[in-house]
C-alpha cells in the first residue's frame, strides 16, 4: 500500500511531538515494504524536496491569507500552528499513485487532502488530535491567535465560498485517536465512521541500544553532573518555569538539561532571566536545533537520571516513550494524555504542573536514594513499551486500518 502522509510542517531543526509520530509511521511503512510519502509545507526549512532514510519528503511554498503580516508574525505562526494556505497541495499529491492519504494536519491542508482524494478516489483518513473534544483554557485560545490579533483575515472568506470550514472529520474517510476518551466521543459524534485508537509508536531499538560517547563530554558538562533532562519545545504549555526552582531546591551536583526548539522567543527569554537571577547559569544548559535521529538525542536520554515533563497540556506525551526505550525514570505532570499513559509509582511519576517545586525535587532525591525503586520503575516502564508502543507495533495496527477503510471505501 502506497500512502501520502500530510502534515503542516516537517523541519528537522523545529521538531516536535507530531513529526516524530508521522516520521515514525512514515519510516516503519517503508521498512516494512508500504511506500511512503511526507507531504508538508517548507516552513522553517531551506529544503525544498529531500529523500531522508529512503523516505521521499516534499516541501511546499505556502502562505497565511492574512494582512499586513510582518516576517515576525509569519514565524510565529509557522512555529505555533497557523492554518497555511498550499496552493500546489493538490497537484503535488496527484502525482503519486497513492492508495491512502492520511492527514495529520488541519484547517486548510486537511481540505486539500480531502480534494486530492476525492479526485483521485481513494480514501483520507485524518488523525485527531489527543484531547480534541475538551477546549483548551481561554489563555491559550488566546496566545494562539494573538499574532493575528489585529490583522485582516481575508482567508476567512474564501473558506466560507469553498466550503474549507467543514468538520474534517465529518469528511474523513476514517479517524484515528490516540487515547480511549477521544475515541469512545468520536465514536458518538461520528456513528458509523471507522474509528480505531492507535497510540503513538517509538523506535525501541534506536533509544535502548545507545552505547557512543557520555552525553557530559559531548556537550561540556561536568562529568560528575547528575542530569535533569527536559526534552520538548521551549513554550509556556510545556511549563519549563517550573524546572529552575526544582534545580535549585536540589542543589549540587545536579545539572538541569533543556533540548527542544522555542516557540514564542519571550517564554524563552523569560526561561533565561529566571536562571540568571537564581544564579543557575551554571548548571543549565539549552540545546535547540536538534534533529530528532540524532545521536546526541540518545546520549542525553542515556545520561539522564530522570527526564522532567510538567507540561499544563500534553495531547499524549511521545518523550515518556523515548525515555522508557532508554531506560530513564519518568516524572510528568498528570495532564492530557500522561495521565493515561504513566501508572504513578510504576511506570513513572506524577507531580503537580504547578506550584509544587518540592514535590518534583522530593522525587528526584527518592530515585537517587533508592537503586532498588528505580530499577522497578525502569523495568516496568521497559516492559509497556514494548509489550504496547513500539513503532512496529503501532504501524502494523495503522496498516490495518488504512486496509479496513479501503474495503469500507470500495464498497460505497
Amino acid at each position: 500500500m502506497r500512502t501520502a502522509q500530510i502534515i503542516r510542517r516537517f523541519a528537522f531543526a523545529e521538531w516536535g511531538s507530531t513529526e516524530s509520530v508521522v516520521w515514525n509511521i512514515a519510516r516503519t511503512l517503508q521498512k516494512n515494504g508500504d511506500p511512503a510519502e511526507i507531504f508538508a509545507t517548507d516552513a522553517l526549512s531551506r529544503v525544498k524536496d529531500e529523500v531522508h532514510t529512503s523516505v521521499p519528503i516534499h516541501r511546499l511554498p505556502y502562505r497565511y491569507p492574512v494582512f499586513p503580516l510582518s516576517k515576525d508574525k509569519a514565524r510565529l505562526l509557522d512555529r505555533k500552528g497557523g492554518d497555511p494556505v498550499v496552493p500546489g497541495l493538490v497537484k503535488a499529491i496527484r502525482k503519486g499513485e497513492f492508495d491512502l492519504i492520511h492527514c495529520h494536519s488541519f484547517g486548510r491542508m486537511a481540505a486539500a487532502a480531502r480534494t486530492a482524494a476525492s479526485q483521485m478516489r481513494i480514501p483520507c483518513v485524518m488523525t485527531m488530535p489527543g484531547g480534541h473534544f475538551d477546549p483548551p483554557p481561554p489563555l491559550e485560545i488566546q496566545k494562539k491567535y494573538q499574532p493575528l490579533k489585529g490583522l485582516f483575515r481575508y482567508g476567512d472568506f474564501f473558506d466560507r465560498l469553498m466550503g474549507r470550514t467543514a468538520d474534517p472529520f465529518k469528511a474523513a474517510s476514517g479517524i484515528v485517536c490516540t487515547s480511549e476518551s477521544d475515541l469512545a466521543r468520536a465514536k458518538e459524534v461520528y456513528p458509523g465512521k471507522p474509528v480505531v485508537r492507535i497510540p503513538n509508536g517509538v523506535d525501541y531499538g534506536a533509544f535502548h541500544e545507545y552505547t557512543g560517547s557520555d552525553f557530559r563530554k559531548q556537550v561540556g558538562i561536568r562529568m560528575d553532573r547528575k542530569i535533569l533532562l527536559c526534552l520538548s519545545a521551549i513554550d509556556y504549555r510545556k511549563n519549563q518555569l517550573v524546572l529552575p526552582e526544582v534545580l535549585a531546591l536540589l542543589g549540587e551536583p545536579w545539572h538541569l538539561v533543556f533540548i527542544g526548539s522555542p516557540i514564542e522567543d519571550w517564554y524563552v527569554e523569560k526561561l533565561r532571566e529566571k536562571i540568571h537571577l537564581m544564579s543557575l547559569s551554571g548548571r543549565v544548559t539549552m540545546i535547540n536545533g536538534v534533529p530528532p535521529d540524532s545521536s546526541l538525542i540518545y546520549a542525553a536520554y542515556h545520561a539522564a537520571s530522570a527526564v522532567l515533563l510538567p507540561s499544563l497540556r500534553e495531547s499524549f506525551g511521545s518523550v515518556v516513550l523515548e525515555a522508557w526505550s532508554a531506560g530513564v525514570p519518568m516524572i510528568a505532570a498528570p495532564t492530557g494524555g500522561l495521565k493515561a499513559l504513566i501508572r504513578d509509582g510504576e511506570t513513572g511519576f506524577f507531580a503537580p504542573a504547578e506550584g509544587a517545586p518540592e514535590e518534583w525535587a522530593e522525587i528526584v532525591r527518592r530515585l537517587d536514594a533508592d537503586p532498588d525503586l528505580r530499577a522497578r520503575v525502569i523495568e516496568e516502564s521497559d516492559r509497556e513499551v514494548r509489550a504496547n508502543y513500539t513503532s512496529e507495533i503501532s504501524t502494523a495496527r495503522l496498516k490495518e486500518f488504512y486496509e479496513e477503510v479501503q474495503r469500507l471505501s470500495k464498497r460505497r
